[in-house]
């Protein structure tokens, strides 16, 4: 009883983010400490982890507004925005939530950065979304991964043109022996073309 008593408004936070209760929640906050919002459930899972696995971008917003030091990484060791990228709904707004609330963008999860989770995580459809949430926010475009890889050497394997383009313009470093190495040679052709482009306007623009 006493255990019970002692976890109850975690408890019933916990179980009003899993049903998305967002009125629930907000009257939950009101009752619970900040210090309380940090501690971990029985299953060893902070609120904040409960709401990104809830895809609940707005109540992970709300708790993250309450808490002065963020946990940053799940009960399991992976980084929370690393579990937001992976979730199949809502991920770019829990991203955004995460890095508003000053998580890092340049973080390293076993030797990549999330910029190139990203690539293995994201639908491609999205993945250009996510990528340009994390440049807007500091992210690094040409931090490399442990063996010394960088983002458009991951892109170019996929033959995006688009997404190619869009990373080449954002910064990203582009070795001309990688377009030599490229099995479409139309592909390669266009990629000169978008970095001549690049080369002529900066020279227009005195840089």
């Amino acid at each position: 009883m006493l255990k019970s008593l002692f976890n109850s408004g975690q408890d019933k936070l916990a179980n009003a983010i899993a049903r998305a209760d967002e009125a629930r929640v907000v009257r939950l906050l009101g009752k619970l400490s900040p210090e309380k919002l940090v501690q971990p459930d029985n299953e060893g899972r902070h609120p904040t982890e409960l709401a990104v696995l809830a895809r609940q971008p707005r109540i992970l917003q709300l708790l993250l507004q309450r808490i002065s030091a963020p946990v940053w990484q799940a009960s399991c060791g992976t980084p929370l925005t690393l579990l937001a990228i992976g979730q199949p709904h809502n991920s770019l707004a829990l991203l955004s939530v995460l890095l508003r609330a000053g998580a890092d963008p340049n973080l390293l999860h076993d030797g990549q950065p999330l910029l190139h989770h990203c690539v293995v995580h994201c639908k491609e459809d999205e993945l250009m979304l996510h990528l340009s949430r994390l440049l807007e926010h500091g992210a690094d475009i040409n931090q490399s991964d442990a063996t010394g890889g960088v983002l458009v050497q991951r892109l170019l394997a996929g033959g995006n043109l688009p997404l190619l383009q869009f990373v080449l313009q954002s910064g990203a470093e582009c070795d001309p022996a990688w377009l030599e190495a490229l099995e479409d040679p139309a592909l390669a052709h266009q990629l000169r073309r978008t970095l001549e482009d690049m080369r002529i306007r900066a020279l227009m623009l005195g840089r």
